[in-house]
């Protein structure tokens, strides 16, 4: 038998966790298996543990490169992929009991070309500890029957960490290497949709992904966050093609209102956790502005979402009001409540 799945995991500096990341696989209960690991020019023992891993399992494969970031290190292992299928790992995150077997059978059985899956997400606390934030999981969904808003809202961010993809859709088709900073997930998903409406989603959790306290998924810094900024343009483009492509005629403006205000949420989040200052506020603001300038959009787009999400209705109401930092307000009412 050939290989069947192409696990993909970057690595950088990762030396106290990929350990954990590819036991998680390589216990994965199926066949044809091959595990890449992409080591980012990594400064401390993740080399010698990813020589160690590849020793002592042959389904294992190492590729050493200069630092040039995730999407970097993600397209060199899509170029070494030889699977059926490809699926992604980060470096400090695990795959669940069972995960590739059903995303695998659900892909073989209905000839899909992508399986979304749910996920449990785990933040560090400032004690060390992991709390779990809990989330809808929404229902079952197909992308080709159900539609694209149904889908896009049961299967929720378009991480490619849960997921499953055949390989023949993804030629030619890479991770942004601007993109340093996050929002490469939602971007390359975004293309994938373009390709392909052959995408199911399964509400069982697939994944366990760690917000540790130097996770760029937080964004905590500065930098992290003009990085961030400087895809939105990347984005939003992305969102709005293929939302042209998969929207139907009624779905395109209620649809473009919700993925504007997930937008506007995101970067909501992103200031707040940052603890952003005003200077940088305005900046980004400004910039999502300019990102959103060649879309149509109404003064009145929150109403569509209200009845779906009053979170990010509220969240486009105040952008839309030009007092979006009321936001932060609002959000810890909520948390302590």
């Amino acid at each position: 038998m050939g290989t069947r799945i192409s696990l993909i995991v970057p690595l950088f500096n990762a030396e106290s966790t990929l350990r954990a990341a590819a036991a998680s696989i390589l216990a994965q209960d199926v066949e044809g298996l091959e595990l890449i690991l992409v080591d980012d020019g990594s400064t401390d023992g993740t080399a010698a543990a990813c020589h160690e891993i590849s020793r002592q399992d042959a389904r294992v494969r190492v590729i050493t490169q200069k630092n040039a970031g995730i999407c970097a290190a993600r397209n060199r292992g899509l170029s070494a992929a030889t699977g059926t299928y490809i699926g992604f790992c980060d470096d400090d995150d695990v795959l669940l009991p069972g995960a590739l077997p059903l995303l695998l059978h659900m892909a073989e059985s209905k000839q899909c070309d992508v399986v979304r899956a749910d996920y449990e997400l785990l933040r560090e606390q400032q004690d060390g500890t992991f709390r779990e934030l809990p989330h809808d999981a929404g229902v079952a969904c197909n992308l080709q029957k159900d539609g694209y808003a149904a889908f896009l809202k049961n299967s929720g961010p378009q991480f490619v960490w849960n997921a499953l993809y055949r390989r023949d859709l993804l030629q030619n088709l890479w991770f942004d290497e601007r993109c340093r900073y996050g929002l490469e997930d939602f971007i390359f998903n975004m293309q994938v949709y373009m390709r392909t409406a052959r995408a199911v989603y399964l509400p069982q959790a697939v994944y366990r992904h760690f917000e540790r306290g130097q996770s760029t998924s937080l964004c905590q810094s500065a930098k992290a966050i003009r990085g961030r900024i400087q895809s939105l343009s990347i984005w939003m483009e992305a969102e709005h093609a293929a939302l042209q492509k998969r929207g139907t005629e009624q779905e395109k403006k209620t649809l473009w209102a919700l993925r504007r205000a997930e937008a506007v949420t995101f970067l909501m989040h992103q200031l707040r956790d940052a603890r952003a200052p005003a200077a940088l506020r305005r900046y980004a603001w400004t910039s999502l502005r300019e990102a959103l300038a060649p879309y149509p959009e109404s003064p009145l787009d929150f109403l569509y979402g209200a009845g779906q999400n009053k979170k990010k209705a509220a969240a486009l109401l105040l952008y839309q009001l030009h007092i979006p930092s009321v936001y932060d307000l609002l959000s810890q009412k909520q948390n302590k409540e």
